[in-house]
């Protein structure tokens, strides 16, 4: 049986790149082939809303991406500091 992964409050910010950085590797190393991923609010530090141009930590959604690619589910609970996720960050 998979292991489900449960994160949360990780306020992910381009201020602060060593943070960003292990979270990149987690999901490389860590949630690939996870049964799931569950994400409890507030992965970024801030979050502007879907039509921001560019996406902050763009890394961060090429990530995520590949990871649910490669068939690992991700679930998403808004935070109070990324609440204007939307649609277009789904995707």
């Amino acid at each position: 049986m998979a292991d489900t992964l449960l994160i949360s409050d990780l306020h992910l910010s381009g201020e602060r790149p060593a943070t960003v950085a292990l979270f990149l590797r987690f999901l490389e190393e860590r949630a690939r082939g996870a049964g799931a991923l569950y994400i409890l609010g507030d992965l970024f530090d801030a979050w502007i809303g879907d039509d921001a141009t560019p996406p902050p930590i763009p890394g961060i959604l090429r990530a995520l991406r590949r990871l649910n690619d490669t068939g690992t589910p991700i679930f998403l609970q808004h935070g109070n500091r990324d609440f204007l996720l939307g649609d277009a960050f789904a995707r």
